[in-house]
C-alpha cells in the first residue's frame, strides 16, 4: 500500500525507520497503524517525536485533488517542524469514501477528502452542493465555501463526529457523450453513468435521460461496451480515467461545482493540543488555494489532450446553461422540501451569485 510522506526530513524524525519496496512506507509506520486499529496507547499515530495522521481519498494519483493533499502534507510537516506527519492513502486504498467516513466516527482514520454527495446522509445541508446550476462561476463558488454558509454546512456535520478544515475542489463537472448535447432535450433517451446520489440522478432524468450509478472502475468498460452513453466528471478524472477515449463529445455543462471537504476526525481533533490544530488549518486554507488554482492549470492541459486526441468539445452559452438550470428546476423543488432551512440555503447562495 502506498504512503507518502510531507518530505524526506520527515522520514527521519520517525523512530525505527526502515523503508520497504513501497513508496514512503515505513516498518514503524505499518506497526503504528496495528496499534491504531486496536485502540492502544498509539491511537494518537505517535512514531518517535512524530505524530502520523493518515488521510485517505478515492481519487487516483495524480489527480488534481490528490496534488493538493500533497501538498497540505508538505505544508503541515514544515509548519510542524516535522511534529506532524501527513500519510497520504490514494485511489481508495484505505476504502470507499461509505467506508472512510465510517473510520473517521471511529477514529480509526485521521482525515479524508470525500465528495459532497458522499456526506448528504449525515446532514442535508451538505447536498446543496450537489443541487446543479448552483454557481454562477467559480468566485461565486469560492465566496459560498469559504464564507459563512459554507462553515454553516460544515458545522452541520460535527454531530455526526466530522470537523471540516476547508473545500478543496476537483473544478467543475461536466458530460461526456456519445452524441452531440446542447439543450437538455437532446438528453432524451440517453443511458448516463452519475454518482449514487438522489440529486444527480434527478437533475439527469429530469431531461428525460437514464441516470445510472456505477462504480467508476466500471465507467470506462461500459462506455465502450455501450452500456451506457454518458458519464459526468470534472475534467481531471475525464482525462486520467481516459473517457474521452470512447466519447464524441465533452460538454462543458458545468453542472455542479465538485467541492471536496477536507475533513477530521472528531476523535483525533479532539486528541490535538492548540497549536497542532492550528498548524492543520493554517495548512489546510493554504493547500486549498494552492489546490484551486493547480485545478485551473490541470485543466487547460487536459482540455488541449482531449482536443488533441480528436474529440470535441462543446462550450455552453450562458443561455445555454441557463435553459439546463431551468430544465431541472425539480431538483430544487426536491431539496428545498428536504429539510426546513434549504430554501434558505438556497436564496443566500442566490445572492452571492447576483454579486458575481
Amino acid at each position: 500500500m502506498k504512503k507518502r510522506l510531507a518530505v524526506i526530513t520527515a522520514l527521519l524524525l520517525t523512530a525505527g525507520m526502515a523503508l520497504s519496496g513501497c513508496k514512503g512506507q515505513t516498518a514503524s509506520t505499518e506497526g503504528n497503524t496495528a496499534a491504531k486499529n486496536e485502540g492502544s496507547e498509539s491511537d494518537s499515530g505517535k512514531s518517535g517525536d512524530a505524530m502520523v495522521l493518515r488521510l485517505g481519498h478515492v481519487v487516483a494519483d495524480g489527480n488534481s485533488l490528490d496534488k493538493g493533499l500533497d501538498k497540505f502534507a508538505e505544508l503541515v510537516n514544515e509548519k510542524s517542524d516535522g511534529a506532524l506527519v501527513i500519510e497520504v492513502y490514494p485511489n481508495s486504498e484505505l476504502g470507499d469514501n461509505t467506508a472512510m467516513a465510517e473510520q473517521l466516527q471511529m477514529g480509526t482514520l485521521d482525515l479524508m477528502a470525500p465528495s459532497t454527495a458522499a456526506l448528504s446522509g449525515f446532514t442535508s445541508a451538505m447536498s446543496v452542493f450537489d443541487v446543479p446550476y448552483l454557481f454562477k462561476n467559480e468566485a461565486a463558488a469560492e465566496e459560498v465555501l469559504d464564507g459563512e454558509i459554507g462553515q454553516d454546512v460544515a458545522d452541520a456535520l460535527e454531530g455526526s463526529g466530522f470537523h471540516v478544515l476547508s473545500y478543496m475542489t476537483q473544478g467543475w463537472r461536466n458530460l461526456t457523450c456519445k452524441k452531440e448535447v446542447t439543450a437538455p432535450a437532446d438528453m432524451k433517451g440517453i443511458k448516463i453513468r452519475t454518482m449514487d446520489s438522489q440529486y444527480h440522478m434527478q437533475h439527469f432524468n429530469a431531461f428525460g435521460a437514464s441516470a445510472t450509478p456505477m462504480a467508476m472502475s466500471e465507467v470506462y468498460t461500459a462506455l465502450q461496451q455501450g452500456t451506457i452513453d454518458a458519464q459526468e466528471n470534472p475534467y481531471t478524472n475525464i482525462v486520467n480515467s481516459r473517457f474521452y477515449e470512447v466519447q464524441d463529445y465533452v460538454v462543458e455543462t458545468q453542472h455542479i461545482y465538485d467541492a471536496d471537504p477536507l475533513m477530521v476526525s472528531a476523535i483525533t481533533w479532539e486528541k490535538l493540543t492548540d497549536d497542532q490544530k492550528s498548524v492543520l488549518e493554517e495548512a489546510a486554507a493554504e493547500a486549498t488555494v494552492w489546490e484551486r488554482e493547480e485545478v485551473l492549470k490541470d485543466v487547460e492541459k487536459d482540455k488541449q489532450t482531449i482536443i488533441d486526441s480528436g474529440t470535441k468539445i462543446i462550450e455552453l452559452t450562458d443561455d445555454q446553461r441557463a435553459d439546463f438550470r431551468e430544465a431541472a428546476q425539480e431538483v430544487y423543488d426536491s431539496f428545498e422540501s428536504a429539510q426546513s432551512g434549504n430554501a434558505d440555503l438556497i436564496e443566500q447562495i442566490e445572492a452571492v451569485n447576483d454579486k458575481k
